[in-house]
């Protein structure tokens, strides 16, 4: 499996690569890519004084990205990651999501800061990006999140055929470091209680029961083939608003790691109407592994 690492100036790539050795993927290269971005020049002239010329900024941009891509090769090497480096022009969402299907990555890693949702959709940052656009799952590291405890992570499903192809992705990704895993399936009873009620349904409590309960056993299939895969796993089920539920459970269960799985439907969806996947990439603090199957060439 090959994975693809954001470095940026600020050396947040740090907390990324901290991540991934942690989580002990099996991973059979890891390329470190830093863009250096021609919007980083767009700055007025006055801005930069009469001390240098565009060109020597762009000469010191680009020394500057080799010192931040050596830094983060050292730290690599130290976390078995099996790196390699490259230099790059562009723009960094779709630079890394060119570079990831250029190479057949499995997987692209950025760390990001948390920042208002407002801000965030319309501030266009790289993880809300790739996000969006990337083919690839996606892991997404927090700066302030960077811990030496064990890693437990809360895996949310619908239950949908899609989450199910994700229940399998993540067993190839064999992560050794998750220590235990809590498969967290919510469903909306009250809506779907009232949506039976306007169809005139005779017996919606009846049904709402049945329902809970093969989604607990189905569950609980899934969390033991979880386990007899390697990755220690329990099953929950919750009823309420999603993102609530997943909030709860990650609070609950001391989890420092959240998974799900998103197959997206495209731009104008995810930013007029917003999903579950982007909400928590955008707006909350824990790290996310977003899951994608991908495409069959």
């Amino acid at each position: 499996m090959k994975c693809v690492v954001g470095v940026d100036l600020e050396r947040r790539s740090g907390t990324a690569i901290d991540l991934l050795g942690r989580l002990q993927f099996s991973l059979d290269e890891t390329l470190l890519v830093h863009v250096t971005e021609p919007a980083q020049l767009t700055m007025p002239y006055s801005a930069y004084g009469m001390f240098a010329e565009t060109d020597q900024i762009y000469d010191m941009l680009r020394k500057s990205g080799e010192n931040v891509l050596a830094e983060a090769n050292v730290e690599a090497v130290k976390q078995n990651l099996n790196p390699k480096t490259e230099m790059c022009e562009g723009f960094p969402t779709a630079t890394l999501c060119e570079r990831a299907d250029q190479i057949g990555a499995s997987l692209i890693a950025v760390s990001s800061t948390v920042r208002g949702t407002i801000s965030a959709v319309f501030g266009g940052s790289v993880a809300r990006g790739l996000t969006i656009a990337a083919h690839q799952s996606v892991l997404v590291a927090r700066e302030d999140a960077l811990t030496d405890e064990p890693i437990r992570a809360v895996f949310a499903t619908d239950q949908s055929p899609y989450c199910g192809e994700c229940v399998k992705e993540i067993v190839k990704f064999a992560p050794k470091g998750i220590s235990h895993l809590t498969l967290l399936t919510v469903h909306e009873r009250a809506k779907h209680e009232h949506h039976l009620s306007l169809i005139r349904h005779n017996d919606a409590h009846r049904v709402m029961e049945e329902a809970h309960q093969n989604l607990t056993d189905r569950g609980n299939d899934i969390a033991k083939w979880l386990s007899e895969s390697g990755i220690p796993t329990n099953s929950i089920v919750e009823s309420g608003h999603v993102d609530e539920m997943i909030h709860k459970t990650m609070k609950e269960t001391k989890a420092n790691l959240l998974i799900v799985g998103s197959q997206g439907h495209g731009f104008l969806d995810r930013v007029m109407v917003g999903s579950v996947s982007l909400h928590q990439v955008i707006s909350e603090r824990y790290p996310v592994l977003l899951l994608r199957i991908p495409k069959a060439h």
